[in-house]
């Protein structure tokens, strides 16, 4: 009798062993995160929606090149025509990550959609995403100070209106100065600018480009000081708390960093790509510069700060926001 416990007990020791060590194995293919979470052995499909602008080249020239299927990936991009409907379809689920700014990011997290920007996709050097003020042609505005007390059209509550305010901040013109007349569409606001119907005009890429070589008079841009226009890839929190969720993210900005080395050995070669997904204007499709594209970041404290600080002086969220709630660190 002692005999035969001594040799169950064993048995049972040894399948005690051998479970032990199952769940061993399997917490170490997945690796715990700070939140709790894990990551597991699994990607899982994402849905990317970007606007049609140069920011989401990286994005077109992977899914053209095959990168998201080398690296296991399934990817989905959709384009969008305006913010508003990105967004809407960011807040409803219908996409898991967006292309946006932090402007964007600020007020979904604070409408109760929250989201961590992954990345800076354009915007991280001065040179990167340029975006200015002009006059209309014929203007004898030279410098900010000229424009002082004069309208200049923007949109309102947007990225766009933050880097005016930005940039006449740096010129030290008074903000009681600083005159806005909102035309929201760029595309319109462009048109009124070029028939002299605007004095002068906050405008983004590649419009800006368009607008001087037709004659308008480039007044300041965002290439000489800090860069105010950082875009960025949000993702969504919910996505990036199911199962594979956070893997598929860090896999995605491996990828990332593969399409940006590839364009920026050689940016001309994906120009066409750029003309077709950005519809980039007829007159520039053969000379408008591609730009270099940053590895993957996210965006930094100081430039998320100034972001919600200006939203909060214009009383734009509707709850408050800091840098922790909008950047997520992956696990290594």
């Amino acid at each position: 009798m002692r005999t035969t416990r001594i040799r169950l007990f064993a048995l049972l020791l040894v399948i005690a062993l051998a479970a032990g060590a199952l769940v061993g194995c399997a917490k170490k293919d997945e690796p715990a995160v700070s939140d709790g979470t894990s990551i597991t052995t699994e990607t899982v499909p994402i849905k990317i929606g970007t606007l049609p602008t140069e920011d989401s080249l990286p994005l077109w020239v992977a899914e053209q090149q095959g990168l998201f299927e080398k690296a296991g990936l399934s990817v989905e991009i959709l384009i969008f025509q305006a913010a508003q409907e990105r967004d809407a379809a960011f807040a409803s689920g219908a996409i898991d990550a967006y292309m946006g700014d932090i402007i964007a990011s600020a007020a979904l997290e604070a409408g109760g959609s929250p989201v961590s920007m992954a990345t800076v996709m354009l915007g991280a050097t001065a040179k990167e995403g340029r975006f200015g003020i002009v006059a209309k042609p014929g203007s004898k505005a030279k410098t900010l100070a000229d424009l002082a007390g004069v309208p200049v059209a923007t949109s309102s509550a947007t990225i766009q209106e933050y880097v005016l305010d930005g940039l006449m901040s740096a010129a030290n013109v008074p903000a009681d100065n600083v005159k806005k007349e909102v035309v929201a569409k760029v595309p319109v606001r462009f048109e009124l600018l070029m028939n002299g119907k605007l004095e002068a005009a906050a405008l983004p890429e590649p419009f800006l480009t368009l607008a001087v070589s037709q004659g308008a008079v480039l007044i300041a841009d965002d290439t000489t000081g800090a860069n105010l226009t950082q875009t960025v890839l949000g993702v969504s929190d919910k996505f990036m708390a199911t199962p594979g969720g956070m893997l598929t993210v860090k896999e995605l900005l491996g990828v990332w960093d593969q399409s940006v080395d590839v364009i920026n050995a050689d940016p001309n070669a994906f120009r066409a790509l750029l003309v077709d997904k950005a519809r980039l204007p007829e007159p520039l499709k053969d000379t408008y510069p591609v730009n270099a594209y940053p590895k993957a970041a996210p965006p930094t404290q100081a430039e998320v700060d100034a972001v919600l600080t200006w939203m909060k002086s214009k009383e734009l969220l509707k709850a408050d926001v800091t840098y922790a709630d909008l950047v997520q660190a992956l696990p290594e």
